[in-house]
């Protein structure tokens, strides 16, 4: 689980780093120039570097549980395997000890999905663990599901409507300390999901 959080605070510097270059030309130029897509790009690589988290947490929870390092869950039991092709049970069966041909299906299954969403972060994590995840993150934050909702919803605004109103056609608003915020909530809502998925559970 320790790659999964290293991965994501590489990310988050990424993400952080644009608000640096944002604020560093902003105090230095003339508002002539719109440095406004620099924001833009942060709520972007900031749902990506959640969903990416919630996919590796996933993907080595479910190798733990194979490896019984954890303990096995319904939805882990019912996961449908892709049996196109030749990689699945003759390699599972000639490789027993190699795992590969597990990680394989899971990247492959779960490689077009995007756990962004309350919901959908909830549904990926029932492949891991029992118990609903928003229980342990609604201890620690007020409102998160909608929080996590709203942000998600401005990603989707600026990635799939180039963040334009569809009435008067004009870019929406877009401010710094609404990012930062952002940013704030992401991280904490990750501490408090891999400190969940980091306990260890009696198989």
């Amino acid at each position: 689980m320790i790659n999964a959080k290293q991965h994501f605070e590489q990310n988050i510097i990424r993400v952080k780093s644009l608000g640096a270059i944002y604020q560093s030309i902003n105090s230095q130029t003339i508002q002539i120039l719109d440095l406004s897509d620099i924001l833009r790009a942060q709520y972007v690589m900031l749902v990506s570097a959640l969903d990416h988290f919630i996919h590796e947490v996933v993907r080595i929870g479910m190798i733990e549980i194979y490896n019984n390092k954890r303990k096995a869950t319904k939805n882990f039991k019912v996961f449908v395997f892709n049996l196109d092709k030749e990689i699945l049970f003759k390699k599972a069966i000639m490789e027993e000890k190699n795992d590969n041909w597990l990680d394989y299906q899971i990247r492959y299954k779960n490689g077009f999905k995007s756990f962004q969403e309350a919901d959908k972060i909830k549904e990926a994590m029932f492949l891991i663990i029992e118990t609903d995840i928003w229980e342990d993150i609604d201890k620690n934050i007020i409102n998160s599901k909608q929080y996590l909702n709203l942000i998600v919803k401005r990603r989707n605004q600026i990635a799939h409507e180039a963040d334009i109103e569809p009435i008067n056609q004009e870019l929406r608003d877009i401010h710094l300390d609404d990012i930062k915020n952002s940013i704030e909530f992401i991280e904490d809502l990750v501490k408090i999901i891999y400190k969940v998925v980091s306990k260890k559970y009696d198989k």
